[in-house]
């Protein structure tokens, strides 16, 4: 089986139809551990068959038959299906063998019992015969005591499906137990699963977004995951380009019409007061059990908790099951069927606020702006401030829709409107926001609030170049205005001074934003840091502006001890969701910095959100983030997929801030696997590439883009490392300068390497120390150090670096003499150059050569053999065989013929 061949060719000849009607095809791609399993089961001959379980609609009928698939053609099948209507009549789940019965095996149930068994040993003809069945509307009794009577007499195993075992006849129990029949259940796929099925399915590059976006969309079930993955290919929503798969942005799994049908159907099943409970909670998302009960009655509630329909979660709320279910039911109802249930649910009074969970209130606004109803002021800042924290900034605008222009509230309702934005990428949008803002509007703030608003303010000029010059005037004037109202109002002087300390974090995190570590290092380390030590949450963000700038000015471990103290604290009160992913981006790049690329990899992993629209704002950002990383750790081949993702999904989003850097990391990709072409054409996009970005994106965009033109052999690229590195030098970025320098010192000088030994005297770590032994090591050939520095980026898996350290002291230890050690640092060369597809730094010494004699003699006796059959076959006498290989051992350091057989 060939799904890799897969859809990219399919869909140019209108092969995507072909795909949405391989279900078969794709169960065994998704079940592929479960039909093993079943299949093993089946083949036991201690086994009577097996009973797949699992919720409704999560594909049993599909996993059965790709399973009977899988057994033919040496085992006989025979597929049957138990209707409701069957499992009221006598042998109603084997009618279709009962129907070829001549009249006289109908006399009896026992002689129709033989003649079904009969009928199946013949249709079987001497293979082993299996019955698979669907029981979906349960089995009768003498169909039961037909299937057991098969079992036990050995004349044919059972499939059966069913929702649980406890849905099985009484009969089929003792079975279980005795593990005579086996339990193969089908559990929604985890993430890593969907991705893995769905690159195997699709070919190409299938992003990590994409594949987290269409699971969630799915909610990990992988039948629902097919028909959306079939909807979206006829629809183009999900499409290829330049071998990279991208999901449309508004791309919706519940216009799928088989996915509509298949809910439908299940629905209509059920009572009118199922039904319209169904009605309410997929409009309300969630009610207390006790207003759902009040409203529909205990008898319905109860209906429902026996059908597996609903879920009580804490604190008593219910929810629909079926995430799927609730979302294509309210698409259907109509705007008065939804009115209508909103009156019956709430009345006329609005909920309280403070009687709502975060859940609760994100459903109840929701649910009014469905009912196309104006939310009230105050419900509606509250959701849109929710939503904004579960990054989901287009559904903070609807909340914010239609609110009222009130003096008290309109600044606030504006900073909203223009974080929502911001994180959409629409800069200009959200600078408007908080421009139409009035100074009477301003002045109805209190400190606190007002200190928010200049935050918002502050960064939305940031991503403006045309308005950065205005920060540094701004925050002045925020400082003033808040001594006039201090000595103008009764304000507590613990809000002031809480306002006072977020307009100083304001300005430490602008000076982060533009390089500035060594001023926000002074500040946070020095008297004022204490304005900002009294308020917890204040605290732990002003400790992580603080833990990176101290990795970039070369305080590396100092930054990796505070990383680890505020991750202690997160858990706590203070470690708010904003704290929280202030944390991660900043922790990113205190790892990266210290050269620990795989906990980059792990932070990325457990920073990302699940939800779908928290992932299409930041699931490319996490892409990229772990691309860059990899890149950084010199594995180029593992960071491609994963950057060519990233740039694929970042091209096509709103966000362009780490396009750039994108571009540049992937054509530093390209680099270290020698394809000169493909890093020029991505070079070339770095060059035409322009938006706003932070020091920390632009230093990294500079340094990849460098390094992949260094590494591809363009002029001059060393040169503008090194200039680049003594920029950083003059504002005490001691770490980036580093690293520049680790970089352009393969193809520079003394003076280089003496400025890079001096550099990383001045910083902390591991990797500060790899870079001062590897400078030393060259400029002095000291081999100790050389070798140390190859340990070193061993310890961290710097495999690029480390082949680099060991080709520069294999070249020291030839030049030397020093066969032992030149013959150890050949061997771990030799094990690198299958790790590294281009060697940064290639051995100039050819060390000692072997003569052609020489090694005749050596291969023979490599191989064992003796002097004196090696003269013999040679033509040579004994002591010129000796002598050879006198010369053979001298050369290369070694002491008996054991040796030899490594070396050869």
């Amino acid at each position: 089986m060939q799904w890799s061949a897969g859809v990219s060719e399919r869909r140019q000849s209108g092969g995507a139809r072909e795909f949405a009607a391989d279900r078969v095809q794709w169960m065994r791609g998704v079940r592929r551990d479960e039909l093993q399993a079943a299949r093993d089961a089946l083949a036991d001959a201690h086994s009577f068959g097996i009973v797949i379980t699992g919720e409704r609609d999560i594909g049993k009928g599909a996993f059965q038959t790709a399973l009977v698939r899988s057994l033919a053609p040496s085992t006989y099948a025979q597929t049957l299906r138990s209707t409701i209507a069957g499992a009221e009549t006598p042998y109603g789940a084997l009618a279709p063998l009962l129907a070829r019965l001549p009249d006289e095996a109908l006399e009896s149930p026992g002689a129709t019992m033989r003649g079904i068994m009969e009928t199946l040993v013949r249709d079987a003809d001497g293979r082993p015969a299996v019955i698979a069945l669907e029981t979906p509307g349960g089995l009768d009794e003498l169909s039961t005591a037909t299937l057991v009577q098969l079992m036990t007499t050995g004349r044919a195993k059972v499939i059966v499906t069913a929702t649980r075992t406890s849905d099985l006849p009484q009969d089929f129990h003792w079975m279980l137990t005795e593990q005579r029949i086996r339990e193969i259940p089908l559990e929604l796929l985890p993430e890593d699963r969907t991705e893995q099925v769905l690159r195997e399915v699709l070919g190409g590059i299938v992003p990590r977004t994409v594949a987290r976006l269409l699971h969630a969309m799915a909610h990990g079930n992988p039948e629902l995951l097919y028909r959306i993955v079939g909807d979206f290919l006829l629809s183009e929503q999900l499409r290829l380009a330049d071998g990279v798969w991208t999901l449309a942005e508004d791309a919706e799994s519940t216009r799928s019409r088989e996915i509509d049908d298949v809910v439908r159907s299940r629905v209509e099943r059920e009572p009118i007061a199922v039904q319209s409970a169904i009605d309410a909670l997929a409009c309300a998302r969630r009610l207390p059990l006790e207003r759902l009960t009040s409203v529909f009655g205990p008898e319905t509630v109860a209906l429902m908790d026996e059908s597996g329909l609903i879920h009580v979660e804490e604190r008593n709320a219910v929810s629909l099951a079926d995430p799927i279910m609730a979302e294509v039911v309210r698409g259907w109802l109509s705007i008065p069927r939804r009115r209508e249930l909103r009156a019956l649910i709430i009345g006329n009074a609005e909920p309280q606020l403070a009687s709502l969970s975060v859940v609760e209130l994100l459903g109840y606004a929701a649910w009014t702006r469905e009912c196309q109803t104006v939310l009230p002021a105050s419900h509606a800042i509250a959701a849109a401030g929710a939503a904004l924290r579960l990054y989901d900034p287009r559904f903070a605008l609807d909340c914010l829709e239609g609110v009222p222009r009130v003096r008290s509230t309109w600044a606030t309702v504006q900073r909203l409107r223009a974080t929502a934005y911001l994180a959409l990428g629409q800069r200009v949008q959200a600078h408007s926001m908080l421009e139409q803002v009035t100074e009477d509007e301003l002045d109805s703030l209190g400190p606190v609030e007002f200190a928010g608003f200049i935050e918002a303010l502050v960064v939305a000029k940031r991503v403006l170049s045309s308005r950065e010059q205005e920060i540094g005037p701004l925050l002045d004037d925020a400082r003033a205005r808040l001594l006039v109202q201090a000595g103008l109002s009764d304000v507590p002087d613990q809000e002031t001074e809480r306002a006072r300390a977020i307009l100083d974090l304001v300005e430490l995190a602008d000076a982060v934003h533009e390089g500035n570590f060594t001023s926000v290092v002074e500040r946070l380390e020095g008297a004022e840091a204490g304005l900002l030590g009294w308020d917890p949450e204040l605290r732990l963000r002003s400790e992580c502006l603080l833990m990176q700038s101290l990795a970039f000015v070369g305080r590396e471990s100092d930054a990796l001890a505070l990383l680890h103290d505020i991750s202690s604290e997160l858990g706590g009160p203070a470690g708010t969701m904003r704290v929280r992913h202030e944390f991660g981006t900043r922790a990113f790049y205190v790892l990266l910095l210290n050269g620990h690329w795989r906990q980059c990899l792990a932070l990325v992993r457990s920073s990302g959100r699940s939800t779908v629209p928290s992932l299409r704002i930041e699931g490319a950002h996490y892409e990229f983030a772990a691309g860059l990383a990899l890149v950084y750790a010199g594995r180029g081949s593992e960071a491609l997929s994963v950057l060519l993702a990233a740039t694929a999904q970042l091209e096509q989003g709103h966000v362009q801030s780490t396009l750039g850097c994108a571009y540049a990391a992937t054509a530093f990709a390209f680099a270290q696997q020698g394809d000169a072409a493909a890093a020029r054409t991505y070079l070339d996009k770095v060059e035409a590439w322009s938006a706003p970005c932070n020091y920390s994106i632009k230093s990294s965009m500079d340094f990849c883009a460098d390094m992949a033109r260094r590494w591809i052999g363009e002029r001059g690229a060393a040169a503008r490392l090194v200039a680049s590195a003594r920029a950083d030098l003059l504002e005490g970025r001691w770490t980036m300068a580093g690293i520049k320098l680790l970089g352009a010192t393969v193809d520079t000088g003394q003076e280089e390497l003496s400025l890079l030994e001096e550099v990383c005297a001045h910083r902390q770590g591991p990797l500060a120390e790899l870079g001062r032994r590897l400078a030393r090591g060259s400029r002095l050939r000291s081999l100790p150090d050389l070798i140390a520095a190859a340990d070193l980026a061993a310890e961290l898996g710097l495999d690029t670096l480390e082949s680099r350290c060991t080709a520069v002291g294999l070249d020291v230890a030839r030049d030397k003499g020093d066969v032992r050690s030149a013959r150890s640092l050949q061997a771990r060369l030799d094990r690198l150059t299958g790790l590294v597809e281009v060697l940064p730094v290639v051995p100039q010494s050819l060390g000692p050569l072997l003569t052609s004699r020489e090694r005749e003699v050596a291969v023979l006796a490599a191989r064992g053999e003796s002097n004196r059959t090696i003269a013999e076959e040679m033509g040579l006498s004994v002591r010129t065989v000796e002598g050879h290989l006198y010369q053979v051992f001298s050369k290369l350091g070694i002491t008996s013929r054991s040796e030899l057989a490594g070396l050869l």
